[in-house]
């Protein structure tokens, strides 16, 4: 038999899940430099007050996870001590992004223990938030940047009349990569949502709510013409229809009305992901331009697009650009890997050190501003080496591993969320500046949240939401 648990909040746990969500929604807004600084500290103050309270937990053997994370930052010391390249530049990229990255790691764990703790009925005595205030106040935070997107575009109708179009960048954002990473953060928990209220354990008001934030990312991703966006929407869409189909035939109540319009957006979300790839000139070659880009040794273009002429595709016509020269990157960017396994030392354009020094015909830098792969994950190894990225990953899929072992919508989140967050950082340019701040805050979270593996399995509660 379940029973609702009331847990009266303190100040310090809203504060962390609140200045978590904030940050969640603002990282990649454009001007928010100074906000951010401001959140991460109060957000670290008041994690640190209650890490402080909960240390048992940490200094718990099942805590090595979150341990080895911070082993990073040691890692980062003896490398800008001991392996420099740019012991300057390496120097202030460690007073300033990984300042920021260790106040969000801290931030990270504090807001993955609070929610461990809230959906662990073992727990009771501890006042924390509510499940149902953290999962609105988070919600909002992981919609931010569609909202953001959504007012600028009204905006910008209103205000100029011009209308939106395919491949149109969404103001106030000036790139396309917050959105895939919106689309990794917001989806799989609406979706988890979705089929935990059809499964009746959650009040069905969830339901539109998610319908329209899923809604407003799909759209969104087919405006900008993303195609990793796109991916990533059409892998949570296909896990969550599987699910739906077992829901279906357990359930007797599959004919009530409530399924027609859920079955409607299924279908309209298909139709969608169709429409995108049908119009997207991209895709009919696709893996001819990528074959022809990983000849990096025989076509030049990647290098310099002034000084080549840009290659041509056994259907005779011009390579994708974008398809080409990612492939080119990512392969030039192994290879370089393969030769500085320790890393350059910089998170930002350490490929376009490396590259210029072995080819010098690469095109000329603009200040720092030297390439990168557009491959998070391998421009992170060529800045901290591959020890640097095993002690990001290690703790990633541990946490992975562990959520799998876990009942919850939290956990669900965790095993649904992190294998799409390593796709979306292998295929997008996620390296440098808030996606690494956000990168530690979602490993620290993970880690966090399955901080207490032993307790967790003998626990297995769901974060139930109170019905209406």
């Amino acid at each position: 038999m379940s029973t609702n648990i009331h847990l009266s909040p303190r100040i310090p746990e809203l504060l962390i899940v609140i200045c978590s969500a904030t940050l969640v929604a603002i990282w990649p807004l454009p001007g928010t430099i100074a906000l951010r600084h401001t959140i991460l500290v109060i957000g670290s103050l008041a994690c640190l007050c209650f890490l402080i309270h909960h240390k048992r937990d940490l200094l718990n053997f099942c805590a090595w996870p979150f341990w080895v994370l911070l082993g990073f930052y040691g890692w980062l010391l003896f490398h800008l001590g001991f392996l420099s390249h740019q012991p300057e530049l390496q120097l202030a990229e460690l007073l300033s992004i990984w300042m920021r990255c260790l106040l969000a790691t801290v931030i990270g764990v504090g807001l993955g223990l609070i929610i461990y703790k809230t959906s662990t009925p073992s727990q009771q005595e501890i006042a924390l938030p509510t499940p149902k205030l953290m999962m609105i106040v988070l919600l909002i935070g992981f919609s931010g940047t569609c909202l953001f997107a959504l007012i600028g575009s009204l905006s910008q109708i209103i205000l100029t009349d011009k209308p939106l179009y395919i491949n149109h960048l969404l103001p106030p954002y000036k790139a396309k990569v917050p959105f895939v990473i919106t689309n990794v953060l917001l989806t799989p928990l609406c979706f988890i949502l979705l089929l935990k209220a059809l499964r009746n354990q959650i009040s069905k008001w969830w339901i539109p709510v998610c319908l329209i934030l899923i809604t407003c990312c799909l759209l969104i991703s087919f405006f900008i013409n993303t195609k990793n966006g796109m991916t990533i929407l059409l892998i949570s869409l296909f896990i969550f229809t599987i699910n739906l189909i077992f829901i279906i035939f357990k359930s007797a109540s599959w004919h009530k009305i409530f399924w027609i319009p859920l079955i409607g957006m299924i279908v309209a979300a298909y139709f969608g992901i169709y429409a995108h790839i049908s119009t997207n000139t991209a895709y009919p070659p696709l893996l001819l331009d990528a074959k022809i880009g990983i000849d990096i040794d025989n076509q030049n273009y990647w290098k310099n697009r002034l000084a080549y002429p840009i290659p041509i595709n056994p259907l005779g016509n011009p390579v994708d650009s974008s398809t080409y020269e990612r492939a080119a990157w990512f392969t030039a960017g192994t290879r370089l890997l393969s030769e500085n396994s320790l890393g350059f030392g910089l998170i930002h354009h350490s490929f376009g050190w490396l590259a210029l020094k072995k080819w010098p015909d690469f095109y000329k830098p603009i200040g720092n501003l030297r390439g990168a792969t557009h491959s998070g994950w391998l421009d992170f190894a060529l800045g901290l080496g591959i020890p640097g990225l095993l002690l990001v990953l290690i703790p990633l899929f541990a946490s992975w591993r562990r959520s799998l072992l876990q009942k919850g919508i939290w956990f669900s989140y965790a095993a649904w969320t992190i294998p799409l967050l390593t796709f979306a950082y292998l295929t997008t340019e996620t390296a440098g500046g808030h996606f690494t701040e956000l990168l530690f805050f979602l490993t620290a979270f993970f880690c966090g949240l399955t901080l207490n593996i032993q307790k967790s399995q003998s626990n297995q509660t769901d974060l139930s939401l109170p019905k209406n």
